[in-house]
């Protein structure tokens, strides 16, 4: 992952002592300001430009999504983040409601690469690939290509065999990879009217323009796969609901959303990367030592879409 240098942050947590932390981890590469008061921050966000604004949710005077929503509606371009010590699953809604996808949980150890990670993505777009979530040194072990459902199976096996053989156990990433290569192989590709063009757990060839890439590898730290088509019709307003709906406990007798739910819910992490019409990827990541002990987190990054080309238009 390429550092990003030269950015401006602003850190709003009523306890100083974390924002302090913050700065520290990034002061070396970015001009970081820090407030233990949101109204104080506020003044700050409308006196200069901020790239990012990372805020707790739960604060005297102001609650974080607040803060956030007011900042945006002065600063449209402004990256935000949500921080908290609480369950991420109880704030769901509130995210969809104030359009804000990354909420990371203060975990114990805090966990600063993960940070680091999220934040770059924030900062650059620079989402796609399992190599962008690893440390220095990280290793991408094997990547593959998923013709067919029947590969599908085959690759979800070799990925677990490949977790086995490093670690002696691969989690619950048998049943990750099922449900995010079932998806991609059923629910991504449509027919030209918006419907699923292939019957779910039927056998099917996929045409190239859908194939599924799947790769997986490890670092120091954690092992994960990432699962991407080359679709893109999955959109962060429909990633709420579904999570949202499961989360609440709504979506237990439907199968809409049971593969993001599940995956999020067996996964230490779970990162949805979105660019509309191009791709679509799901990252699952879990801890080797469980080291990093806390609610899970809340990722979708969803990018622009790419511009209409003049044909598509008309013109």
């Amino acid at each position: 992952m390429p550092a990003v240098t030269g950015k401006r942050l602003l850190v709003v947590d009523d306890n100083l002592n974390f924002c302090t932390l913050v700065r520290d981890f990034f002061k070396d590469r970015h001009e970081v300001d820090i407030s233990n008061d949101p109204h104080d921050a506020l003044l700050r966000a409308f006196e200069g430009r901020y790239d990012l604004v990372i805020s707790d949710i739960r604060m005297p005077g102001m609650k974080g999504p607040d803060l956030l929503q007011r900042v945006r509606a002065g600063s449209p371009d402004t990256k935000t983040m949500l921080i908290t010590s609480y369950n991420v699953d109880h704030y769901v809604k509130i995210a969809r409601e104030y359009d804000i996808s990354s909420i990371m949980p203060k975990t114990v150890p805090f966990n600063f690469s993960e940070l680091d990670t999220i934040v770059h993505g924030l900062l650059t777009d620079d989402i796609f690939g399992l190599n962008r979530y690893l440390l220095p040194g990280g290793t991408i072990e094997r990547t593959y290509t998923v013709r067919s459902s029947e590969e599908g199976r085959k690759v979800r096996d070799d990925a677990v065999e490949v977790f086995m053989s490093r670690f002696g156990t691969s989690g619950d990433m048998k049943l990750v990879l099922d449900e995010t290569i079932t998806n991609a192989i059923y629910h991504a590709p449509k027919t030209s009217d918006g419907r699923e063009k292939y019957r779910e757990f039927s056998e099917v060839a996929l045409q190239p323009h859908e194939y599924v890439y799947v790769e997986c590898g490890w670092d120091t730290e954690k092992f994960g796969v990432s699962v991407s088509d080359s679709q893109g019709k999955l959109h962060k307003e429909t990633v709420f609901r579904k999570i949202e709906r499961h989360s609440a406990g709504e979506g237990l007798l439907d199968d809409s959303g049971r593969g993001l739910h599940m995956s999020r819910l067996f996964a230490d992490t779970m990162i949805i990367n979105i660019r509309p019409d191009v791709r679509t990827e799901v990252i699952l990541i879990n801890y080797i030592s469980k080291k990093y002990k806390g609610y899970k987190p809340l990722y979708i990054n969803e990018l622009r879409a790419p511009p209409r080309r003049d044909d598509e238009e008309g013109g």
